[in-house]
């Protein structure tokens, strides 16, 4: 009897086997693309089971078939891709397949139009996020920016799955580049490496949690504000290296950064001070075109020496009130606030930046655009002074060369028109004063006529003394 049992036994745990073998595998989370580059993009995926997968990539070029080892959260390459070009893909798994589409960049420094999408704090929002997902889906941005806060807890994986959930549609298509938040690291060293375990970010900044992209003439910095982490040490070293190579650089017109935490806010938490006494030296003596951030639960626009600090902290969480007594600095520096869920879409075209702040329910928080200065040209040796100008002329020594902004406009729910004298200021930012020609011979002449002066008046001294 028992033996028999136990070949019952036997053929069940058999047949749970193979049930289990042949069950088609399930995507946890995916396929997502990220690291998008002119020739290359990269695609991952999680399943509920550890197995190897093929990546079908069709477009210009034809087919491309790439096979992906078995792991944990997987990985694909696609590279010798044509720039600024539409592809389909599929990740096949057994027989089944999960299919998606990408844009390439365009290549780096060439001049085209492009926009993206800044959202940020979606933790546990739920069906708030998920209407903010579905209004970002509609927009077809070329990439999306994360101002971090992804989830709650980084280290609960249930969180991070209602994450991908939500965002699945939009991951999908279009290239996400997170920033990390408080609320995405995890443990007692406040470690981000779930974070880091999820996303394939440029290996530009060597850890994963600063990083920097370029897309077409727009060159990005994604930082890690969390003040107890190495961030701010070594971090601000490598800003500042990134924004110097960025302005030497011809094909960048534009320098735009996003992090977590707020130089300015006069919402719950306020401004970060480290960060303004840090940073926003930085992004002003660079002229960055506008500085994205979260962790305040509201829309904020402010400016402080010529730089944009917008605070886009309403994708999902629990919105924030303003602050009852903001710091000074703050309250001067915030000219727009609104506790609002929210995305920011950004539209670049040329020199002109077009910033809008987009509600849940589609209408506009407002628009504010833009138009930065071209690069002032070299000055001649001795350059020559205009006969009559009609306007002061500004000589900065040591500023970069194109930090010169034009500012256009910030109209509630309208774009603002390109100014016309955006060309005469900048030309007028390159003038500088003429410089004297030969003055030493000029002062030879004073000094000889001086001593002869002195030498006629002795001589009328002594005569006089002499009567």
């Amino acid at each position: 009897m028992r033996g028999m049992r136990a070949i019952a036994m036997g053929c069940v745990l058999a047949g749970m086997v193979g049930e289990a073998s042949a069950r088609p595998a399930k995507m946890l989370k995916g396929p997502y693309l990220q690291d998008l580059a002119p020739t290359s993009i990269t695609v991952m995926w999680q399943l509920d089971e550890i197995k190897p997968a093929r990546v079908i990539v069709t477009g210009p070029g034809g087919e491309r078939v790439q096979e992906v080892a078995a792991a944990r959260i997987s990985e694909a390459t696609i590279d010798g891709l044509q720039p600024a070009s539409r592809y389909r893909y599929r990740v096949v798994v057994d027989d089944r397949s999960w299919e998606g589409q990408f844009a390439t960049a365009p290549p780096a420094g060439k001049d085209v139009p492009f926009a993206f999408v800044v959202v940020g704090d979606t933790r546990f929002g739920g069906e708030q996020h998920r209407r903010i997902v579905d209004r970002v889906v509609r927009e077809a941005p070329d990439f999306v920016l994360g101002s971090g806060d992804m989830v709650d807890d980084g280290s609960r994986q249930d969180q991070w799955q209602q994450f991908f959930d939500i965002e699945g549609p939009l991951l999908r298509d279009h290239v996400y580049y997170p920033a990390v938040g408080n609320h995405d690291r995890q443990g007692r060293g406040r470690t981000a490496d779930t974070y880091r375990s999820y996303f394939s970010v440029p290996e530009e900044g060597g850890t994963e949690r600063y990083y920097a992209f370029t897309y077409a003439a727009s060159r990005v910095l994604v930082l890690d504000s969390n003040i107890y982490s190495f961030a701010l040490t070594d971090q601000t070293a490598w800003i500042e290296r990134e924004l110097i190579a960025a302005r030497q650089d011809p094909g960048v017109r534009h320098i735009f950064a996003v992090m977590h935490h707020p130089p300015f806010s006069i919402s719950l938490h306020g401004g970060a001070k480290d960060l303004r006494e840090r940073w926003a030296p930085l992004f002003e003596k660079f002229g960055v075109s506008a500085v994205f951030s979260g962790h305040d639960h509201v829309y904020t626009r402010a400016e402080h020496n010529g730089v944009r600090y917008f605070v886009s902290g309403g994708g999902g969480a629990p919105l924030y009130p303003k602050r009852p007594r903001s710091h000074p600095i703050d309250a001067a520096a915030v000219q727009k606030f609104e506790r609002a869920f929210h995305y920011l879409r950004v539209a670049v075209t040329g020199r002109r930046v077009e910033i809008t702040g987009i509600r849940i329910d589609g209408t506009a928080i407002e628009t504010t655009a833009w138009v930065e200065a071209a690069p002032a040209p070299a000055a001649p040796k001795q350059p020559v002074v205009p006969a009559a100008p009609s306007q002061p002329i500004t000589v900065e020594v040591g500023a970069p060369a194109a930090v010169a902004v034009v500012p256009v406009v910030a109209v509630a729910g309208t774009a603002a028109p390109a100014p016309a004298e955006a060309g005469r200021a900048a030309a007028m930012s390159a003038a500088a004063p003429a410089i004297p020609e030969e003055p030493g011979r000029s002062f030879l002449w004073i000094g000889v006529l001086a001593v002869a002066g002195l030498l006629g008046a002795a001589v009328v001294v002594v005569r006089t003394l002499r009567r």
